[in-house]
């Protein structure tokens, strides 16, 4: 099964961040509930679609993670 636009911004952040889906959420302020339901294929009737406050929050995270990178070198 192919990864919808949404499941594969979700999974390339997880993935560059090196994190849990857990953490992910955490650090994001997305309950880990909320996220499993973003991550779902849209066929499913559980499927949400990610809010834009969400995508921003992690969005957030991807432009810091170089930042905080280039501070402890």
């Amino acid at each position: 099964m192919e990864e919808n636009p949404q499941q594969a911004f979700l999974r390339r952040a997880k993935d560059t961040l090196g994190v849990t889906w857990d953490e992910l959420a955490e650090a994001s302020g997305i309950s880990p509930r909320a996220l499993k339901t973003y991550r779902m294929p849209e066929t499913s009737q559980d499927h949400r679609a990610l809010p834009n406050l969400a995508r921003a929050a992690i969005a957030r995270l991807l432009e810091e993670k170089p930042r905080s990178r280039a501070r402890r070198a």
